[in-house]
């Protein structure tokens, strides 16, 4: 399994950036190749990809 971790610093309060990066409906508008994300949970969404011709469907779990 894969794990990827990366921070950046950004001027706003924690909870604002959350709210913002948990909006995962929007991410096809702004991310290419994200062709649709669905909440399933609290924690837990469905992606389908397709990047270079290449299709995926996976779950993402959020853990922090």
């Amino acid at each position: 399994m894969s794990q990827v971790e990366e921070s950046i610093k950004v001027g706003v309060p924690g909870s604002t950036a959350y709210n913002q990066w948990t909006q995962f409906e929007d991410f096809p508008q702004f991310m290419d190749g994200v062709e649709r994300i669905e909440q399933r949970t609290g924690t837990l969404t469905h992606w389908k990809t397709r990047i270079a011709g290449v299709e995926r469907e996976l779950a993402v779990e959020i853990t922090e």
